[in-house]
């Protein structure tokens, strides 16, 4: 099946703009992991025994673009405080859906992942050192977009970080996974077609055995 006809672009919760949730959801699509979670709309009843503790509670609004900075993330949330968290945010964001996901916990670097559209050579794709401080390391490869397999392992060879994807001090943060979460991005990015303006997966993080999208932001084209 065309992945391109998978994306629910004409079925956001608010049309034209999706939340992290529904990012989320379209990336997995796309065989880029996600946190399992469950978005919780206004009013609508939560379950607690739906979820293995700890977990994250975050705000999911698309026009709540700096979550932390507003408060609306918690981290490490058992069973006992979930109603407590849950109540504190309904009254914090009134009217706004609340997202619970599963707390990954993972060793190494965090990534930033991302696709943006640039208006004289096309689409993008990126990649570089994440997580808060992002603007502060400027450790950033770019490609055009679709790029192969191939192209994205260069892209990881270019970055100050590359080390720690190759065994540095014992870590194992397997570059070929992380090779094609890259390239699926970038055709992502391309899938959407001229609807598509930026994407960031920040952080992109190596749990287990896998990467796995921990924030995601997904813009799109109103013209």
């Amino acid at each position: 099946m065309d992945r391109k006809t998978t994306i629910p672009i004409d079925s956001f919760l608010v049309p034209g703009y999706p939340d992290e949730y529904e990012t989320k959801l379209m990336l997995s699509q796309w065989g880029i992991p996600v946190p399992r979670g469950m978005r919780f709309l206004p009013g609508e009843k939560f379950d607690p025994k739906k979820f293995i503790y700890p977990v994250v509670v975050k705000v999911c609004s698309a026009h709540i673009l700096h979550k932390t900075d507003q408060g609306g993330v918690v981290m490490g949330v058992e069973s006992s405080r979930i109603k407590e968290v849950l109540n504190d945010f309904v009254n914090k964001f009134p009217g706004t859906p609340i997202l619970v996901e599963e707390q990954i916990h993972f060793r190494g670097p965090e990534l930033i992942v991302g696709a943006l559209v640039d208006h004289s050579f096309g689409t993008a794709v990126m990649v570089g050192a994440g997580g808060v401080l992002t603007e502060l390391y400027k450790d950033v490869a770019f490609r055009l977009a679709p790029l192969t397999f191939q192209e994205a392992g260069r892209m990881l060879r270019e970055l100050t970080v590359s080390p720690a994807f190759f065994g540095y001090r014992g870590l194992k943060c397997d570059p070929d996974s992380l090779s094609r979460i890259i390239s699926a991005t970038a055709d992502f990015a391309v899938g959407i077609g001229e609807r598509f303006s930026q994407l960031d997966i920040n952080p992109l993080v190596f749990s287990g055995d896998r990467w796995i999208a921990l924030d995601a932001k997904l813009v799109l084209n109103h013209d």
